[in-house]
């Protein structure tokens, strides 16, 4: 009877373990969702508020609220069924037991309540070691959760490490680290079912300088997230410096990638912490000469501990076109850049700025393969060969001046752009003379706004169109 109260004690929450881990695992990830949600409402409860949100996120916090309610309740009935059946299990072979000896026995001794008193303390210790059992589902969920990232696999096959190939361009300056060759050949990449890049064939010399176009939503930050290792090609062959990208090349290529984008994220740390974030000790040599490069110096000189000065989570102390040229000074100051990624690097600075930064990023990493997305198409005429993607498809490759010359897509997208800087923030021509103006301009200067007298403004002027009707008004904000 004792090895049976043993046994149950044992058996009992080892066959219940996988109903009472499933049940955990769903309450931790109801757990893990309602977290996020918080945290998503805390970083935007300025948007929420501005846009009326709070009924639709209430109604979202409640979705959420319902169904860990119902995976708590759960989890929670299971286990106090398991311990109920092992109690019950338990006592009832503990009576059974006693029932057994006292049928064989004339009265009570002193062994006699020696082995009642242990009867009934072996229920108690098998629920002790069933609930032990119960927390070995729970920890190993937590674990599991834990190691997830770390043990995700690349799923790439396995090849052996490129070798670094000197272009032309580096031969002159031997010092300076070579140039990646990227060959796409047939490619295809599928997203939740549907094709984001198809038919790219593409080949980048080691040391070329490209940009990209297009419209929105065309795919070049998809053609760019491919050599990041964010898609895997569904179809074709994609090669780094003649190897095939695998696992141990793409970690490779990793380290020798500088990544210029808005969604590079800036920590809430000092501002050198977050400019030698993706460097070693033999880039703080160079934070000066960065900090220089960059055109960081006017920001340094307005924060109060200067490099030590915390830049608040997710850059909140800089303004946007700020944090863009720290996200940039973060990238130069890496050593042995191969490959130099800039997906609208520049966002948040007015035209002039992002004409000389993007100079600057191209004579500093002059030895090394640049690709370039840019909305701004008048700037790519500075480069050497433009990418027009088109519907996940690469339309056109070529020279910027032949392209311009001839009516193609590229020839297209920069007539558009012209006509909204020539046409689209300028007075109508046609208004009458004593018409008001259509657009008044106020300047930002040193914190201060200044309406300017009216004149024919431009994008990067950033106007203020006049109130159509008293009360009411619009902004347009560049």
């Amino acid at each position: 009877w004792a090895l049976a109260i043993v046994a149950v004690s044992l058996a009992v929450p080892t066959l219940l373990q996988p109903l009472l881990g499933e049940r955990d695992l769903r309450l931790r990830n109801h757990s893990a969702a309602l977290n996020g949600f918080y945290l998503d409402a805390l970083l935007g409860a300025v948007p929420v508020r501005t846009h009326r949100a709070q009924r639709a996120v209430r109604r979202q916090h409640e979705s959420l609220l319902v169904e860990w309610a119902r995976s708590s309740r759960s989890t929670l009935a299971a286990t106090v069924a398991a311990g109920t059946l092992q109690s019950a299990l338990c006592l009832g072979l503990a009576a059974a037991l006693l029932v057994a000896h006292f049928a064989r026995t004339q009265g009570v001794s002193g062994g006699d309540l020696l082995l009642v008193y242990w009867a009934l303390k072996l229920p108690a210790l098998g629920g002790g070691v069933g609930g032990l059992a119960r927390q070995y589902p729970m920890q190993r969920n937590v674990l599991m959760r834990l190691f997830e990232p770390l043990t995700a696999p690349e799923d790439l096959p396995a090849a052996e490490p490129p070798t670094p190939k000197a272009s032309a361009s580096n031969e002159a300056d031997p010092a300076s680290p070579a140039g990646t060759a990227i060959r796409i050949e047939n490619g295809r990449v599928l997203a939740g079912g549907h094709a984001i890049l198809s038919d790219v064939d593409l080949h980048i010399a080691a040391g070329e300088h490209v940009a990209i176009v297009g419209a929105s939503g065309a795919g070049k930050s998809s053609l760019v997230g491919l050599l990041l290792g964010w898609h895997r090609l569904a179809q074709g062959r994609l090669t780094i410096d003649g190897q095939p990208l695998a696992a141990d090349t793409q970690e490779a290529l990793r380290r020798a990638t500088a990544w210029v984008d808005p969604g590079v994220q800036l920590w809430n740390a000092s501002f050198l912490d977050n400019l030698g974030y993706a460097s070693g000790d033999d880039g703080l040599a160079r934070v000066g000469e960065v900090i220089t490069a960059a055109r960081l110096r006017g920001v340094l000189a307005q924060l109060p501990q200067g490099l030590q000065t915390p830049l608040g989570e997710g850059g909140a102390r800089l303004s946007g076109g700020e944090g863009q040229r720290v996200r940039l000074g973060r990238a130069m100051l890496q050593t042995g850049v191969r490959l130099a990624l800039l997906d609208e690097p520049f966002r948040g600075l007015d035209r002039g700025q992002r004409s000389e930064l993007l100079a600057d990023a191209r004579r500093w990493w002059q030895h090394s393969t640049l690709l370039c997305v840019t909305h701004d198409v008048g700037e790519t005429l500075g480069f050497g060969r433009v990418l027009v993607v088109d519907e996940g498809r690469i339309v056109e490759d070529g020279a910027p001046a032949e392209l311009a010359a001839g009516d193609t897509a590229y020839a297209r997208l920069l007539r558009a752009e012209a006509q909204v800087r020539s046409a689209m923030w300028q007075d109508d021509a046609a208004a009458p003379v004593n018409a008001a103006p259509s657009w008044r301009q106020v300047r930002i200067k040193d914190g201060r706004a200044v309406e300017a007298e009216p004149a024919a403004t431009t994008a990067d002027d950033a106007p203020v169109p006049a109130p159509a009707t008293a009360g009411r008004a619009a902004w347009a904000v560049h």
